[in-house]
């Protein structure tokens, strides 16, 4: 089943922001929801950041690296 509420963070070579960001999504009240991060070909740690902290705490998480695109 689909999550009624569907989160989305664009990131581009913003690691330092990240992790803040994703934060802020766990700290939320409603529980079913689903993450989605687009990354647009980052050249930093954002990609790493991502998966390392939504890999083990959030269920519903995708991420979706793509080519620059603008």
């Amino acid at each position: 089943m689909i999550p009624p509420i569907s989160i989305v963070i664009v990131n581009y070579n913003r690691e330092r922001y990240l992790g803040d960001a994703i934060a802020s999504v766990l700290q939320q009240t409603h529980a079913n929801f689903e993450l989605l991060i687009w990354d647009d070909g980052s050249t930093d740690q954002s990609l790493t950041i991502a998966q390392t902290i939504c890999s083990t705490r959030i269920a519903e998480f995708r991420l979706v690296a793509a080519a620059i695109r603008g």
